[in-house]
């Protein structure tokens, strides 16, 4: 596989991601939520992985 074509793949599987990660939906009572997370019990790691996707989703967004 290519670097070209290795790069392209992580890019649609990223944007895949964050589509799944940004899906809101909207309770009974009108209260709206996020059903897929991705977290962590830990507090230091979860700040990290928080920090990742947010870097995650701004290169994605810079490279548009």
């Amino acid at each position: 596989m290519s670097l070209t074509s290795k790069a392209e793949k992580y890019d649609v599987l990223v944007r895949e991601l964050f589509r799944l990660l940004d899906i809101t939906e909207q309770t009974d009572e009108g209260r709206y939520f996020k059903p897929n997370k991705i977290y962590s019990s830990r507090a230091l790691d979860s700040e990290k992985l928080n920090q990742v996707l947010k870097d995650l989703k701004n290169t994605l967004e810079n490279s548009e």
